[in-house]
C-alpha cells in the first residue's frame, strides 16, 4: 500500500470517528495521517471545518498541545500506531491554524526542554512585538528561559513578579500547568533574589512584599522552600540538588556580592559534603574544604563536625591523606622525569598536594600534624616558595614538649637547610645538614638529603673530592632519595655545576692508582695490607658505579655516566654488566669512539676475537683516538697489551699485502689508523708501532709526521737504532744532510749491524750522501786528536771504529774508507800510547789495498808511519814524501799522529835525504823530502830554506818567495845578521825572477843596509854588480819621475854601495838633489 492510499484510508477512518461522536479517536487517526502524509490529513481536516464539523477536532489538538489530556492509543490494521505525540500534535494544530496560542506555547516548552534558553527569549520577543492576546503566557516563558539560562536571572523573576502584581490568579494557574517542573528552581531563584534584597537593605516596602507574596503562591506550605536549601537537601540525600544548590548560592549576584564569612564557609563545606557523598573528585572535596578553611577556621570545622560523622570524618581524612601521598609520588616521578636537567617543571602538580595537607593539617589528630607539616614544608620549597617553607620549619622547630626527639627534627632541620641554601645563606645551611648528618642513621631519608646538601655546599666552597664523597654516601645509602634531591631539591642553576664536578671527582676516583709500596718489606702486614688496598678498590668502584647510576639518570643525554656506570663495573669483575650496560647507547648518535674501544676491549678479555676485530675496525674508521686517555687509567695493562698485539698483526697484514697506486695509500691510511691505536694501547711501550707507523707516514710523504713519532721513540728510547736510522732518512729526504749524518752516526755506534741494512737499503744518491757525510765526519772528529784540550773519549773512539766498518761493508772498492778506518786504528794507537794492537791491525788493513795493485800515494804514507813505528825512518820518509807534495793536508794528519821525537827524527832524516838529492842535481826528488821536512818540523827555518833552494831550481819562484817569506817573518834562530842580508837578497833575486824590480830594489836595499859589506859580496856574486846597480837606477829613476824623492835617494845610494863609480848612479843622485826644493835634507 502506497503512502497516499494509507493516509486516505486513515482519514476515512477519522471522518467515521467523527461522525460516531468520538473526536479523541477521530483526531487521533487525522495525526497518525498527518505523520505519514501531512497535505492530505490537512486537506482532510480543513474540509471538516468547511462542513461545520472540525471545531471537536481543534479543541481536542489544543488540549494535547496544553497537556490537559492523554493522546488515545489506535490500531491500525493490527498494529498499535505509537508515533502520536505532543509535539506531532502541537505541529498539526500549528500548520490547521499558524496563529493558534496552545501551538506556539508548546513550541517553546519544546525549546526549554531541549535547554534553546535563547531562542525562546527571541521568538517571545517576536511575539510580544505582534501585540499577540497571549501576552501575559509568552512574558511568563520568557522569564522562565531567563531564570534558566542564568544569564539574566533578576530580569526574569522581575517579569514573574509584575506579572503575578498584574495579574495573580493567571500567572500561579500557568506556572502550575506549563512550568511545573521548573518549578524547584523558579522557587530557589526566588528565595536567592530575596536573599540578596534583604543584604541589600533595599527599604522599599512594595519590592519585600511581591517576592514574598509570589513565593507563598506558588508554594504555600512551605515545600519546596524547606526542601531546596543545601543543608536540607544534603540531609535529604538529594546530592546533586544540594551541589547545584550551593553553587548557585555562590555564584555572585549582578552587583558582585556573595555570601561571606561563617556562610560562604558553611556552603563550601555543604558542597564538599555533597562531592564527598558523590564520590565525584577528590580534588572537588578539598578544594571546597580548603577554601572553606581560609575563609573561616572555626565556622568550617564546626559545620565540617555537623554535616559529618565521625566514621565520615575519618574517611575524608584518609582520602585526604591519599591524594597527598599519590600526588606527591606523581610529582617525584614527573622530577625523575625530567627531559632537561636544569628545568623546574611538574611545580603545578604540587597545589593540590598543598591543598590536601592543609586540609589535613586542620583534620587529623594533633599527633599526626609534625609530620604533615614537614610534608607541606617540603612542597612549598619545592613549588619554589623557599620563604613560606622555611618560616614554617621554624614555627615547627619550636619545642613543643620536652619529649621531642632530635631524630624527629632530622626532616625539618634538612628542608630549613635546603631553604636557607635557595635563600644565599650557607652558613646556617650547612649548620644544619651538619647537625642531621651528625646524628646518625635513625632517619636515613633525612640524613641522606643532608648528605647530598652538604656535598653541594662543599662543591660550592671548592672541596669537589669530598662533595662528591658525600654524594656516593648517599647514593649508596638511597639513590631514588639522592636523586630527587639532586633534581629538585638542589637550585636548578647550581645543578649543572654539580653534574660536571660529580662527573669528573667519579672519573679521578676510578682512576687513582694504589699507594706504592717498599717492596723490601713483605710480610704478614704487608700482605695485609695490599687485602685492604685491593677492597679499598673494589669500594671505591662500587661507590662510582652508584654515583655514575645517579649521574645517568640527572642526565640520559650524556654519555660519559653510562661510560662511568661500564668502567666501574669492569673494576668489579663484571664484565657481562659492563657490556650490556655499553651497549645501551643513546639513540641520538651512533656509538662513540670510547663506547667502542671499551666493547673491544671488553670482547678480547672474554675471548669473543671476531666482535673485538669488527670493533676495532669501527674505531679505526672513526679515527677518534685522542679521547681515550680516560679509558688507558681505568682498563688493566694487560687487556691494553691484547689490543696493542691485535692491532699491531692487524696493520702489519694490511701493510704485508699493500699494492701499489692509490688503493695502495688507502691501505697504509688503513694501517696507519691500526698502528695509532695500538699506540694508544701500549702506553709507554709502544715503540715498535710507532716505528712502522712513522714508515708508513714517510710511504705517504707526511715527513714532518714521521718525523714526530720517531722523536717520540727517542724520547723513549735514546738507543732506539731504527729510530736513529728512520728519522735520518728523514732529515735527508729534508735537506738536511749534517742531522741525517749525525742520527747515522749515532746509529752505528749504537748498533753497526742494524744500522748498515739501512744505509744498503737506500738509492745510490742517497747512499753516496750518507757515506761521504759519514766520511767527513770521521775526518772532522779525527782532525783535532792532537788537541789535549778536547781529546776524544773511547765511545768517540768506538763510534769512529763503527763508522769505518760500516763505510767498507756499504762499498769495499772504496780506497778511501780503507783509508779512513786505518787512520781511525792509527788514532786509537796513540790513544792507547803506542799500544801494538792498533798498528798491527792498521797494517793489516793497509795490507788489503797495498797489494796486488800500486798502492796509492795515501797508502803509501800510512805505511810510512806503521815504519816509522817500528824505527825504519828513511823507510818511512821515502813513504811518506810522496804525499808532501799531493796533499799535504793529509800528511798534516799523519804527522800529528806522531809523537815530538819521531817527527823530530823524521825532519832530520828528510833533510838530509834532500840536500843529498840536490847536491846529485835532482831537485824533483828532493821537492818531496823538502816539504815532508818542512812539514815533520812544523816550519823550522832552515828547513824552509832548504826548500827554498830545491825551488829556486826548479824555478817555482812564487812558492819559494813564499817559504822565503815565512823566514824573514820568523826572524834568524841565532840572530845571525848575515844570514837575514843573505835572505833578503836570495828575495830580491827571486823578485827579479818573477819580474817585480821595485820590490826586488827594496830588498837588495834592505840587505846593504843591515849588512853592507856580505851583502855587497852576495850580490857581487849573484845577481852581479853590473844588473844589481841596473836594477838600482830603474828604480830611483821611476821614484824620481813619481817624487818619491825619499825613495829614490835610497835607490841611488844603495846602487852606489854595489859600485860607486857608476856614473849613472851619481847623475841620479845629484838630479833627485837639484829637484829637491822643500829644503829638506835628503841625507
Amino acid at each position: 500500500m502506497s503512502a497516499q492510499e494509507l493516509v486516505a484510508s486513515l482519514c476515512r477512518e477519522a471522518d467515521q470517528h467523527l461522525a460516531l461522536g468520538e473526536p479523541p479517536l477521530a483526531t487521533a487517526f487525522y495525526l497518525a495521517a498527518f505523520s505519514c502524509h501531512a497535505p492530505s490529513a490537512v486537506r482532510s481536516v480543513r474540509a471538516a471545518l468547511a462542513a461545520a464539523r472540525g471545531a471537536p477536532v481543534l479543541a481536542t489538538l489544543e488540549a494535547w498541545c496544553r497537556g490537559d489530556s492523554q493522546i488515545p492509543a489506535i490500531h491500525w490494521d493490527g498494529m498499535a500506531v505509537v508515533s502520536l505525540t505532543g509535539t506531532l500534535a502541537s505541529a498539526f494544530l500549528a500548520t490547521l491554524c499558524p496563529d493558534h496560542p496552545a501551538a506556539v506555547l508548546h513550541s517553546l516548552a519544546g525549546l526549554l526542554a531541549h535547554g534553546h534558553h535563547q531562542e525562546v527569549v527571541r521568538r517571545c520577543g517576536a511575539l510580544l512585538d505582534a501585540h499577540t492576546q497571549q501576552s501575559l503566557e509568552l512574558r511568563l516563558t520568557r522569564a522562565l528561559a531567563w531564570v534558566l539560562s542564568g544569564a539574566q536571572v533578576d530580569a526574569g523573576l522581575a517579569d514573574y513578579i509584575q506579572a503575578f502584581t498584574s495579574s495573580a490568579d493567571r500567572t500561579v494557574a500557568f506556572v502550575r500547568t506549563h512550568q511545573q517542573p521548573y518549578l524547584p528552581v523558579l522557587v530557589g531563584s526566588l528565595q536567592d533574589h530575596i536573599s540578596r534584597s534583604q543584604q541589600a537593605g533595599h527599604s522599599s516596602c512594595q519590592q519585600e512584599t511581591d517576592p514574598h507574596r509570589l513565593l507563598a503562591a506558588l508554594d504555600p506550605e512551605g515545600t519546596w522552600s524547606d526542601a531546596l536549601s543545601p543543608e536540607a537537601l544534603l540531609r535529604g540525600g538529594r546530592y546533586e540538588d544540594c551541589r547545584a544548590a550551593c553553587s548557585r548560592a555562590l555564584e555572585s549576584d549582578p552587583t558582585g556580592s556573595r555570601p561571606q564569612g561563617e556562610r560562604l564557609a558553611a556552603l563550601l563545606v555543604t558542597r564538599a559534603a555533597s562531592a564527598f557523598f558523590l564520590d565525584s573528585g577528590v580534588q572537588d572535596l578539598l578544594g571546597d574544604l580548603h577554601q572553606a578553611f581560609r575563609v573561616s577556621p572555626s565556622g568550617a570545622r564546626r559545620h565540617f563536625e555537623a554535616v559529618l560523622s565521625t566514621e565520615d570524618r575519618e574517611r575524608v581524612r584518609v582520602q585526604a591523606q591519599e591524594a597527598a601521598d599519590v600526588g606527591f609520588a606523581h610529582f617525584q616521578e614527573a622530577v625523575r622525569s625530567r627531559p632537561e636537567l636544569r628545568e623546574d617543571s611538574g611545580r603545578e602538580l604540587l597545589a593540590p598536594v598543598t591543598r590536601a595537607l592543609r586540609v589535613l593539617l586542620r583534620v587529623a589528630p594533633p599527633r599526626e600534624r609534625p609530620a604533615l607539616g614537614a610534608r607541606l614544608a617540603e612542597c612549598l620549597l619545592l613549588a619554589g616558595n623557599a620563604a613560606g617553607a622555611r618560616a614554617l620549619c621554624e614555627r615547627l622547630l619550636r619545642p613543643s614538649n620536652p619529649g621531642d626527639h632530635a631524630k624527629d627534627r632530622a626532616p625539618l632541620l634538612v628542608l630549613r637547610g635546603f631553604c636557607a641554601l635557595h635563600g644565599g645563606d650557607a652558613l646556617r645551611a650547612r649548620e644544619d645538614f651538619q647537625a642531621v648528618v651528625a646524628q646518625g642513621p635513625p632517619h636515613p631519608s633525612g640524613c641522606v638529603r643532608a648528605l647530598c646538601g652538604r656535598g653541594l655546599l662543599r662543591v660550592l666552597a671548592g672541596s669537589a673530592f669530598l662533595g662528591a664523597l658525600d654524594y656516593v654516601t648517599a647514593c649508596r645509602l638511597r639513590p631514588d632519595e639522592a636523586l630527587l634531591v639532586a633534581k629538585a631539591y638542589v637550585p636548578w642553576n647550581q645543578r649543572g655545576l654539580l653534574l660536571t664536578v660529580l662527573r669528573e671527582e667519579g672519573r679521578k676516583m676510578l682512576q687513582r692508582k694504589p699507594d706504592p709500596r717498599p717492596t723490601r718489606a713483605r710480610g704478614r702486614r704487608s700482605q695485609a695490607s695490599d687485602t685492604d688496598s685491593a677492597a679499598a678498590q673494589e669500594g671505591d668502584a662500587q661507590g662510582v658505579y652508584q654515583l655514575a647510576t645517579l649521574l645517568m639518570e640527572l642526565d640520559a643525554e650524556d654519555e660519559a655516566p653510562r661510560l662511568l656506570v661500564a668502567d666501574a663495573l669492569y673494576r668489579l669483575g663484571r664484565l657481562d654488566e659492563a657490556h650490556k650496560a655499553l651497549l645501551v647507547a643513546p639513540p641520538r648518535r651512533p656509538q662513540a669512539a670510547p663506547v667502542l674501544v671499551r666493547l673491544a676491549l671488553l670482547q678480547l678479555r672474554r675471548g669473543f676475537f671476531y666482535d673485538a676485530n669488527q670493533l676495532v675496525k669501527k674505531v679505526v674508521q672513526s679515527g677518534d683516538t685522542a679521547c681515550l686517555q680516560p679509558t688507558l687509567d681505568v682498563f688493566r695493562n694487560e687487556d691494553w697489551q691484547l689490543l696493542r698485539c691485535h692491532c699491531h698483526t692487524r696493520a702489519l697484514a694490511i701493510l704485508r699485502a699493500r699494492q701499489g697506486g692509490a688503493e695502495g695509500e688507502a691501505h697504509t691510511r688503513e694501517a696507519i689508523s691500526y698502528l695509532s691505536l695500538a699506540i694508544f694501547a701500549a702506553g709507554s711501550q709502544a715503540s715498535e708501532s710507532l716505528l712502522t707507523r712513522a714508515r708508513c707516514y714517510g710511504l705517504l710523504g707526511q715527513k714532518k709526521t714521521a718525523m714526530f713519532d720517531f722523536n717520540s721513540v727517542l724520547r723513549a728510547e735514546p738507543g732506539n737504532v731504527q729510530a736513529l736510522c728512520g728519522r735520518a732518512l728523514l732529515h735527508l729526504a729534508l735537506d738536511q744532510q749534517e742531522e741525517a749524518v749525525d742520527d747515522i752516526f749515532s746509529a752505528l755506534k749504537l748498533d753497526s749491524h742494524a744500522a748498515v741494512p739501512e744505509i744498503r737499503s737506500l738509492k745510490p744518491e742517497a747512499q753516496a750522501l750518507i757515506t761521504q757525510g759519514l766520511s767527513s765526519r770521521c775526518r772532522a772528529l779525527l782532525s783535532p786528536l792532537p788537541d789535549t784540550r778536547a781529546p776524544l773519549s773511547d765511545g768517540d773512539f768506538q763510534g769512529l771504529l763503527a763508522a769505518g766498518e760500516a763505510l767498507i761493508q756499504i762499498d769495499a772498492r772504496q780506497l778511501s774508507w780503507h783509508i779512513l778506518l786505518a787512520d781511525v786504528l792509527l788514532a786509537m794507537g796513540m790513544h792507547e800510547h803506542g799500544q801494538r794492537g792498533s798498528y798491527e791491525e792498521a797494517g793489516a788493513r793497509l795490507q788489503k789495498i797495498l797489494h796486488p795493485t800500486p798502492p796509492s800515494e795515501a797508502a803509501q804514507a800510512r805505511r810510512g808511519l806503521l815504519r816509522l813505528k817500528t824505527g825504519d825512518v828513511p823507510a818511512a820518509a821515502r813513504d811518506l814524501q810522496c804525499l808532501a807534495e799531493t796533499d799535504a793536508r793529509d800528511l798534516s794528519f799523519l804527522l800529528r799522529l806522531l809523537e815530538t821525537s819521531e817527527q823530530q827524527s823524521l825532519a832530520q832524516t828528510a833533510a838530509q835525504e834532500a840536500s843529498a838529492l840536490l847536491n846529485s842535481g835532482q831537485p824533483c826528488q828532493a821537492l818531496g823530502y823538502c816539504s815532508l821536512a818542512v812539514l815533520a818540523s812544523g816550519g823550522r827555518t832552515h828547513h824552509l830554506r832548504l826548500r827554498v833552494t830545491c825551488l829556486t831550481e826548479l824555478q817555482e819562484f812564487g812558492r819559494a818567495l813564499g817559504d822565503l817569506d815565512r823566514v824573514l817573518q820568523e826572524g834568524t834562530e841565532d840572530c845571525d845578521v848575515r844570514m837575514r842580508a843573505e835572505d833578503l837578497c836570495c828575495r830580491g833575486r827571486l823578485l827579479l825572477s818573477l819580474g817585480d824590480e821595485a820590490r826586488a830594489a827594496r830588498s837588495f836595499a834592505q840587505a846593504l843596509k843591515l849588512s853592507p859589506t856580505p851583502a855587497q859580496s852576495i850580490l857581487w856574486e849573484r845577481p852581479g854588480r853590473g844588473p844589481t846597480t841596473c836594477v838600482f837606477l830603474c828604480h830611483g829613476q821611476r821614484c824620481l819621475e813619481e817624487q818619491r824623492y825619499t825613495e829614490a835617494w835610497t835607490a841611488a845610494e844603495s846602487g852606489l854601495l854595489v859600485d860607486p863609480e857608476h856614473s849613472g848612479l851619481k847623475r841620479l843622485k845629484a838630479r833627485i838633489r837639484r829637484e829637491a826644493t822643500s829644503g829638506c835634507r835628503l841625507h
